[in-house]
């Protein structure tokens, strides 16, 4: 375990040197939250919605660099050592596809203080929670464990082909849309409900963002745990998939 969280830090201390994925987390959160305060401002929307709305894009955003990452491991030449590590070969690339995630975290942070700074000179403040602070942390902590489980799933998949870093963006609208985060004063479409059931970010940003009823937020968790567990295991048969091209076919550049 300790092992582990010393590789984890690393490799998001190496994630944070890199120019792009600090300007994508803190772009991503900051034009997000342009447009969440021209609404509060034209529309008179909830503050607390705006700021977590736009962490929530921040962090998934961030995310989406895992579909590239071991990608960009390769291009660095680092690839072929992560594979044929002594230790167990899933540890390191854990580590290294946890980096997004783990850093998109300070989406929340970078949202809290810019929200600050839009809202000086007035009352508006970060809004009424919908839910209670340890319940609040509890779901930012779910929904970065199922930005993880798929952050998995999309690096293992993406490593089997060359252009992973150009399809990053695709990822992010359509999961907004089926997570429904979009959708907060209207109702979703029936069948973007239904698939969005697919996806484990769906329950915790419905909670984080008041749109769970208090008595449901147990169920909430619960689907979120399972929908995890699913993508998680998706994640690992893929990663199977994708070592054994590296490793016994040899049908996957690692070089």
């Amino acid at each position: 375990m300790l092992r582990q969280l010393r590789l984890t830090g690393f490799h998001v201390a190496e994630f944070a040197k890199v120019p792009y994925f600090v300007f994508l987390m803190v772009t991503s959160t900051l034009s997000m939250l342009a447009v969440q305060a021209i609404a509060l401002y034209a529309w008179d929307a909830d503050p607390w919605v705006a700021w977590v709305r736009s962490a929530i894009v921040g962090m998934w955003t961030t995310t989406t660099a895992a579909a590239g990452i071991l990608g960009f491991e390769r291009f660095k030449g680092t690839l072929v050592h992560l594979v044929t590590a002594r230790i167990n070969v899933f540890q390191p690339l854990t580590a290294v596809v946890s980096a997004a995630s783990l850093f998109g975290l300070l989406a929340f942070g970078v949202s809290w203080a810019a929200w600050d700074l839009v809202t000086i000179g007035s009352d508006v403040g970060h809004g009424v929670a919908p839910v209670s602070a340890g319940t609040f942390l509890l779901f930012v902590f779910l929904l970065w464990l199922a930005c993880l489980a798929i952050s998995f799933t999309i690096a293992a998949l993406f490593v089997l082909t060359p252009n992973a870093i150009t399809y990053e963006e695709l990822l992010v609208v359509p999961v907004f849309i089926l997570s429904g985060m979009l959708f907060t004063s209207t109702e979703a479409p029936a069948f973007i409900e239904s698939l969005g059931w697919l996806i484990p970010i769906t329950e915790p940003i419905s909670v984080l963002l008041g749109k769970t009823d208090p008595n449901g937020v147990a169920l909430a968790a619960g689907q979120t745990l399972l929908t995890t567990a699913c993508w998680l295991v998706l994640a690992y048969f893929l990663g199977r998939v994708a070592l054994r091209r590296a490793r016994v076919a040899g049908t996957l550049d690692v070089i």
